[in-house]
């Protein structure tokens, strides 16, 4: 695809953007900070402990999808690079959730039970599987917006619903399993669980909102399930703080 716009008309095109974009792609980015901050925050609290772990790669992964989220929307004079870095930042959304679901088998099973073939090796076939359909059917630039300077993509219906929905059955999994483990353990672990289930519970329904504003293209719900996942977010993190 031929670039529509050049370097010299970047700055022009920034302008051009409507005050809800450039809301959501300072929205996007304040949540790729707050997910870097949290993920280190984690692992430095105990870079030994696997849950640690996973639950820093399930922050760093958000991270960088929202971060390449932000910076395809910000290009608007080489159009050819905007899918490959568009389906780069769903490769990283789909790891999010198979780490959340990891930190769940590394809390409940042995750690080598967890690492092992039936719930590692079963995670990373769910992953490409979540992947492949990225690559098999990529997204389309909206070419018509992009003149205008707005960066839209388009997923097939299918893939875009077959994706979001195995994310959220594996986050709404993990809570209710979260919940479940809350009720059989006494002291700081259950506090500390408390508020695991609380802080995913709250993204499950930032993912819900971000499925149904980007499905209906409503910015302003999109910005709304960034600000609840950041939210979530924060309260995960303060279960670890306990």
């Amino acid at each position: 695809m031929p670039n529509i716009y050049t370097k010299n008309n970047f700055v022009i095109g920034l302008r051009n953007l409507d005050p809800l974009n450039i809301l959501k792609i300072i929205t996007t980015v304040i949540t790729a900070v707050i997910a870097l901050i949290i993920g280190l925050r984690v692992l430095i609290l105990n870079k030994r402990d696997l849950l640690n772990r996973w639950f820093t790669l399930y922050f760093i992964t958000s991270c960088l999808g929202f971060t390449f989220y932000a910076i395809y929307h910000l290009i608007l004079d080489n159009s050819e690079i905007i899918i490959p870095l568009m389906i780069t930042a769903q490769v990283f959304f789909n790891l999010s959730p198979i780490s959340l679901a990891m930190t769940l088998f590394v809390l409940e099973k042995h750690t080598k039970i967890a690492m092992s073939m039936k719930y590692l090796g079963t995670m990373l076939i769910l992953f490409f599987v979540m992947s492949i359909g990225y690559f098999i059917f990529p997204p389309i630039l909206d070419v018509g917006d992009y003149a205008l300077g707005n960066v839209n993509t388009h997923t097939l219906p299918g893939l875009f619903f077959f994706v979001n929905a195995i994310r959220i059955v594996l986050a709404a999994y993990a809570a209710l399993k979260y919940i479940v483990i809350n009720r059989t353990i006494e002291g700081k672990t259950k506090s500390r669980i408390k508020w695991f289930s609380l802080g995913v519970i709250i993204i499950i329904l930032g993912l819900f909102a971000n499925l149904t504003g980007g499905f209906f293209s409503f910015i302003e719900i999109e910005i709304l399930a960034l600000i609840i996942i950041d939210i979530g977010a924060l309260l995960v993190l303060k279960g670890f703080l306990i």
